[in-house]
């Protein structure tokens, strides 16, 4: 049983000298020596016992702390005890015990004390007077309240912490799953269709995306082209493209006998179905759709609140603007919808695109400050891309240096919207063989 005399609070003299000589020349001394009134409990203890009670302690674990109102002196008397002091120094860090180590100065040159500062121990020569080595251990006492407060919160911060990261990681994959269904249910790989080119830039800005764009087949001649982009961004923005990507209407009837939906009224009934949704009516949506007639190259194109679609023509100096003239989607349940007929021809091309890129493009000389401003750079850019989009090959190429140039502007790592542009034109090779060129 280690040696003990006194009361509350604890000094703990960890020593080999053994109980009596320990007692008579350390720890009475010390005790009578100690300021104030309130003399501590002493006791003698080794090396082992003291490692034993301090390592199942962690004072920065709630409802935990250290030994009450211990501090320690440790007694150095043999380089034989280096393994030991080592171990013991270790877990008084742990615990985040106050301690003195006490060395003769021989054994201070033969040992390596320099991990002992770090730790937070006090190292004193053998000489000290028992008054000093008192002195030193009564403020390392009365500083040793603050010092668990303090890491009791620093650990409740940690495990504060740990919990808000396990929740992210969460949050993180429920994201990943959501792309991915996303993905599978709205985003599809664009259909071949024979005499026609269609390129796709489809950038979200987060995980998911509020853009829904799609391309279909309806028979051997028409083509149906839908972009849509649900106002807001996240998750609330993907779940309506979910909802937008089965309420399009494009073919009434089934067989040869369906009927292609003309682009106005695919945009009032899906308006309607939109309007009528249960729950509260603040979720919003653009889009613009067109039915390619691959024949004749001509697109009917009706819009709903939507950026107007680019006409791309060899030789002009500017793209004409289709403007779209409906509402946006889920205001008006009552609303209806124009469309224009546009003829492509041989040499034409089509751009459907989201407000994405207004800000996809900022101009880098206005500073950081106004990086959200938006632009209308990207009209240049959208244009130089549909010109090469009469080639297969070429418009590969031309869709990779665009995603490329996208990435080295100014906060593309923070992309503040979700980009989308569809590209359609008249493939070089089939046209030549079968469609007019346009005057």
């Amino acid at each position: 049983m280690p040696n003990r005399i006194g009361k509350e609070p604890r000094l703990t003299v960890v020593s080999r000298l053994g109980v009596e000589t320990t007692e008579s020349d350390w720890l009475r001394p010390i005790i009578a020596a100690w300021p104030g009134r309130e003399m501590p409990e002493g006791r003698i203890v080794g090396h082992d016992t003291l490692c034993k009670e301090l390592s199942p302690h962690d004072p920065c674990e709630p409802g935990q702390r250290a030994l009450p109102s211990q501090v320690v002196v440790v007694l150095v008397t043999s380089a034989d005890e280096e393994p030991d002091l080592y171990r013991l120094l270790d877990a008084l860090r742990r615990s985040i015990t106050p301690a003195v180590l006490v060395i003769r100065e021989s054994l201070a040159r033969e040992i390596d004390l320099s991990a002992a500062g770090v730790m937070g121990v006090v190292v004193l020569d053998w000489e000290t007077p028992p008054a000093e080595l008192s002195c030193v251990l009564s403020a390392l006492l009365e500083r040793q309240p603050l010092l668990d407060t303090m890491s009791r919160d620093v650990r409740l911060a940690q495990l504060s912490q740990r919990s808000i990261a396990g929740e992210l990681d969460k949050l993180h994959r429920e994201l990943h799953e959501a792309a991915q269904m996303q993905q599978r249910f709205v985003q599809r790989a664009v259909p071949y269709v024979e005499g026609l080119n269609i390129g796709v830039i489809f950038r979200p800005a987060t995980y998911v995306s509020g853009d829904l764009f799609d391309v279909d087949r309806l028979d051997e001649h028409h083509v149906s082209v839908f972009l849509a982009d649900a106002v807001g961004h996240g998750v609330p923005a993907a779940m309506l493209t979910l909802f937008i990507s089965r309420a399009l209407p494009k073919i009434d009837g089934a067989g040869g006998s369906g009927r292609i939906v003309p682009p106005a009224e695919a945009l009032e009934r899906l308006n309607r179905e939109f309007c009528g949704r249960p729950g509260p009516g603040d979720r919003f949506a653009t889009a613009v759709y067109a039915v390619i007639d691959t024949r004749t190259m001509t697109a009917t194109v009706a819009g709903a609140g939507h950026p107007p679609a680019l006409l791309v023509r060899p030789g002009e100096n500017e793209p004409g603007r289709i403007e779209s003239e409906g509402p946006l989607l889920g205001v008006f349940p009552d609303a209806e919808f124009e469309q224009r007929e546009v003829t492509l021809g041989a040499d034409g091309s089509l751009v459907f695109y989201t407000d994405g890129f207004e800000v996809a493009y900022p101009d880098a000389s206005a500073g950081p400050g106004r990086i959200k401003v938006p632009t209308e750079f990207y009209i240049d850019r959208l244009t130089r891309l549909a010109e090469r989009s009469h080639d297969r090959a070429v418009l590969a190429d031309a869709l990779g240096r665009f995603e490329h140039e996208l990435n080295t502007q100014l906060g593309s790592l923070h992309r503040p919207d979700d980009v989308t542009a569809l590209i359609m034109s008249a493939d070089s090779d089939w046209v030549g063989q079968t469609v007019p060129r346009a005057a």
